[in-house]
Formats: structure tokens, C-alpha cells, sequence
């Protein structure tokens, strides 16, 4: 469990986690699910040990409330969920799931309801919503 993934190309990451890669940052990429839901996965670049790299950790849970606190600003998501799970997919990556109330699986867990409705355009529409934020990094 918790395999650092040691490059983070587009390809290795959507063969790897089966999303859709949206952008790469410096301390991790992001990904999103194909789902209707906006479920991105945030891929660290680095341990989440925190006897070893506890200020790697500490930038990126900030780096990761930095993107959540823009898409609350810009009205692309609201109620949010995170989650450091992997129980499906060894290698480390951290959920963060925006939630609606008339999402499809609202108020339960959305992975106890796998699957999920698929889509293609969430992940692009995300991907368009994030340009900005991304562009500053």
C-alpha cells in the first residue's frame, strides 16, 4: 500500500488510476474520476511519512485547501469530502469529492455506491474550470 508513483506522466497516471489527468503541479498531479460527480484524486509526488518529509505534507494538504477555497470562490464546488483511502489502488492519492444535495448517492458515502454514473465532460469541464488556478502555479 502507499506506492509512490515514481513518474507522473499523463499516460502512466490515467493507466495507473483510471481518471483522467487534469494538471500537474509541483507537489502532486490531479486527476479526475469519469464520473457525473466532481471526484478529483490528488497523486503526491513525494511520501506522506511524516517521520520523513512532515513539510512536504504540510504544503501539500495547503496546496490542496489553496484549490479547494478557489473552487468554493468560483462556485465550482461547494461541500467537499477528503479522504486519504486506498484500499481499491495501492499507490498513494488522496480523494477530494465535491458533493451536491441532489448528486446521485447524496448523503451517503459515494464509494460504498460504486459505481457511479459515468462521464467524460465532467473531468473536461473541471479541467476548464481549474485553468486559472493552475496557470498561477
Amino acid at each position: 500500500m502507499d506506492i509512490i508513483l515514481p513518474e507522473h506522466t499523463p499516460d502512466i497516471l490515467e493507466k495507473t488510476f483510471d481518471s483522467v489527468f487534469l494538471y500537474n503541479h509541483p507537489l502532486y498531479s490531479l486527476m479526475a474520476e469519469k464520473t457525473e460527480m466532481k471526484w478529483l484524486l490528488v497523486v503526491p509526488k513525494k511520501s506522506l511519512d511524516a517521520n520523513s518529509n512532515l513539510t512536504y505534507i504540510q504544503e501539500l494538504y495547503g496546496s490542496i485547501y489553496q484549490l479547494i477555497a478557489y473552487m468554493q470562490a468560483n462556485k465550482i464546488g461547494e461541500h467537499f469530502n477528503i479522504a486519504k483511502i486506498g484500499n481499491k489502488n495501492p499507490n498513494q492519492h488522496i480523494h477530494l469529492i465535491f458533493r451536491e444535495t441532489d448528486d446521485e448517492v447524496w448523503p451517503d458515502a459515494v464509494w460504498c455506491h460504486e459505481p457511479l454514473k459515468a462521464s467524460l465532460t465532467t473531468p473536461e469541464t473541471l479541467k476548464m474550470a481549474l485553468k486559472s488556478f493552475y496557470d498561477k502555479v
